[in-house]
């Protein structure tokens, strides 16, 4: 077993395993050389063999000990019919959905099939790595993926989409349904083409009113938890839900193999005295602090370690690596993780 399955089944490792999100993107010049040479985001995601590189490239470079599928959570709305462009420096535009048009036509693709690129991908780096590495697989919440449907784009105030949620309006409610069932589908496959965690990336769950939080946040990723339970009983499954540790409890309740990614947001006593006490936890160095790098980062991954000594535990960020972070801090951090961990 690997050291990060281990912890995330509940198993501790006399050294914590490692890795970042975000991990292969912008900050690896290797990265940026290849982003060159295809057109746009979506041609690089949907390239197999270059898209299988990127999601080896860190690791070729740094002593982690698991690579995540190079991809986004916009491919699902992006086979599903709804134009994504993803413009540098500006982020993801999203086609307006054109009505009821729109979700009968997307109920007829064979989602698979369409997604049969990035499965191919992760097959591709399972086969490439040894047996020590794990291969993580992901997809966004439907909640996460619905916001940039409906917002059409990253939004900071979520109206559209908290407006469309409050009137419980059809258009909200077929999209967060078709969203369910394609989300199930891919995390499914993916763990088929051989992913051996997979992690699904609620990175706007805060931005669900609190009144509506146990319908449109807990009851959705329950269902995908216990639909992906009926068919790889065993598999881990991270959940990262940025903003709303308070409903890890019940997210997590009566299930197994569950870890909980935990935001920078989070303290550390916190994480560790009642997040952990409900499941293997994940995270959560702050990714400015990563970026900083120096006597900073010295200290704070010296305190997450100390903490979660003994305990099972991965090592990663808050949320994703920032694209302007030095290459040699990551260095620097893989290497303290290595050497105080021990």
């Amino acid at each position: 077993m690997t050291p990060i399955l281990n912890a995330l089944q509940g198993g501790i490792n006399s050294s914590p395993p490692l890795w970042l999100m975000r991990q292969a993107g912008r900050y690896l010049p290797e990265y940026r050389e290849i982003r060159q040479s295809v057109t746009g985001f979506m041609d690089l995601c949907f390239h197999e063999e270059l898209a299988t590189e990127v999601t080896l490239q860190p690791l070729q470079r740094f002593d982690f000990d698991a690579a995540i599928l190079f991809s986004d959570i916009l491919v699902i709305p992006h086979v599903l019919g709804q134009t994504v462009h993803i413009i540098e420096k500006q982020g993801p535009v999203l086609k307006e959905i054109e009505g009821q048009s729109f979700f009968d036509r997307a109920k007829g693709i064979p989602l698979e099939e369409a997604l049969s690129v990035p499965l191919k991908i992760l097959y591709n780096v399972r086969q490439a790595l040894p047996s020590t590495k794990a291969v993580i697989g992901f997809s966004g919440s439907p909640w996460t993926i619905a916001t940039y449907m409906l917002e059409q784009g990253k939004s900071k105030e979520f109206q559209i989409a908290k407006n469309h949620l409050e009137t419980r309006s059809p258009l909200f409610i077929q999209t967060m349904a078709l969203l369910e069932e394609a989300i199930g589908t891919f995390l499914i496959a993916q763990i088929n083409a051989g992913a051996d965690v997979i992690q699904i990336f609620d990175s706007w769950a805060k931005a669900v009113p609190l009144p509506h939080r146990n319908d449109w946040v807990v009851s959705p990723i329950r269902r995908l938890i216990g639909r992906i339970r009926t068919c790889h009983p065993n598999t881990p499954i991270i959940y990262y839900g940025r903003g709303v540790s308070d409903l890890y409890s019940r997210i997590v309740e009566g299930f197994s193999n569950i870890a909980l990614g935990v935001d920078e947001d989070v303290p550390v006593p916190v994480m560790k005295n009642q997040i952990q006490k409900l499941a293997p936890v994940q995270g959560n160095l702050n990714p400015r602090t990563l970026l900083e790098g120096g006597e900073r980062m010295k200290r704070d991954v010296s305190d997450l370690l100390q903490a979660f000594q003994g305990t099972p535990y991965v090592f990663n960020l808050g949320h994703g690596i920032l694209p302007q972070t030095p290459v040699d801090h990551v260095a620097q951090l893989v290497d303290l993780v290595r050497g105080e961990g021990r």
